[in-house]
């Protein structure tokens, strides 16, 4: 039995074989020809491989199909999990090698508590592939209308102006692209226009959100709780403490970013027309906390909501008494 603990990165992967307690170490290109050589390597080594990796998005996902299509038996981890791991174990040294050591040991961890049969990856449809790049290219037109618009507001030429304008066009011409398609492929999808569904019940979601919540959270099994999912998306707390000395609570903001972001505006949607939102936005307010940290509670709520009605199965119901 060999763990194989792969570390991804946009270019390259490093890969760290654990066999009987001692590691052998390699890295390949990121690309098809290098998953062709880590499967010729492992197959050296002729005996039973676990792979795992994290789930870090794009960057490790053909690798993945890669090894699920040759029938390799491979885990895609949260990486909140790998780290809190890593954390367990008191690791020192932070480089690619290093981490890919890790990976193997929390793979021969998974192995030995009896996890990793219900770990194993199983990729996702087509349709959610194609929603999470569509979800994607949308914020990168979004971010490029913002830009341009700032920069239209600033231009003293009027040629410079012009091609401002003509750009800001396409983009609103792409956006309108991209947004059909996107509801074109969830309409023919059943899973998606369910989980769509689900998401849209919660008061202040629309579908742009609901797209961005099923792109950026992937896949909902790899959370076992609303805390992992919250942890994912930056919106816990994190406590700066010394001994005795409680200095501050910050936002952690160690997560998605995205996810994070897409969060924000459906929060303000929702203290103005979600009666639960908004009882616990001025709850908080009534508390004490300033405007911006009971926005973000509400970010988190809104999250934790979503979390429960994808994992459930059940849309959100205001009336609903735990």
């Amino acid at each position: 039995m060999i763990f194989v603990g792969i570390d991804i990165s946009k270019l390259s992967f490093d890969v760290a074989v654990l066999i009987d307690g001692k590691y052998q170490s390699r890295q390949f290109e990121n690309k098809q020809s290098g998953f062709l050589k880590l499967s010729q390597w492992i197959k050296s080594f002729k005996k039973t491989a676990y792979f795992c990796l994290e789930a870090t998005g794009i960057y490790g996902l053909a690798l993945a199909k890669h090894l699920y299509q040759t029938n390799q038996k491979v885990i895609v981890a949260n990486p909140l999990q790998t780290h809190a791991f890593a954390k367990m174990e008191m690791a020192r040294n932070k480089t690619d090698k290093a981490d890919a050591m890790s990976i193997a040991r929390y793979c021969q961890y998974l192995f030995n508590r009896g996890g990793i049969v219900k770990s194993l990856f199983i990729p996702r449809s087509a349709a959610f592939e194609r929603v999470q790049f569509l979800v994607t290219r949308l914020d990168q037109l979004s971010k490029m209308k913002s830009q341009e618009n700032n920069r239209s507001g600033v231009s003293l030429d009027k040629a410079a102006a012009r091609s401002i304008g003509s750009m800001l066009t396409f983009i609103d011409k792409q956006i309108v692209v991209i947004k059909k398609e996107i509801t074109m492929i969830i309409k023919q999808d059943e899973q998606l226009t369910v989980q769509l569904k689900l998401l849209v019940s919660i008061n202040g979601i629309g579908d742009k959100t609901a797209w961005a919540l099923l792109a950026y959270i992937g896949d909902i099994s790899l959370f076992e709780n609303s805390k992992q999912i919250s942890s994912y998306a930056g919106l816990n707390p994190s406590i700066d403490q010394s001994g005795t000395s409680l200095n501050r609570s910050s936002l952690s903001k160690t997560g998605s970013t995205r996810l994070r972001k897409s969060l924000y505006m459906p929060a303000m949607v929702a203290v103005r027309y979600n009666p639960l939102m908004l009882a616990f936005y001025n709850k908080l307010l009534t508390k004490g906390k300033p405007k911006k940290v009971a926005l973000i509670a509400v970010m988190r709520k809104l999250l934790v909501l979503a979390f429960g009605v994808l994992k459930s199965g059940k849309p959100f119901d205001v009336n609903y008494q735990h």
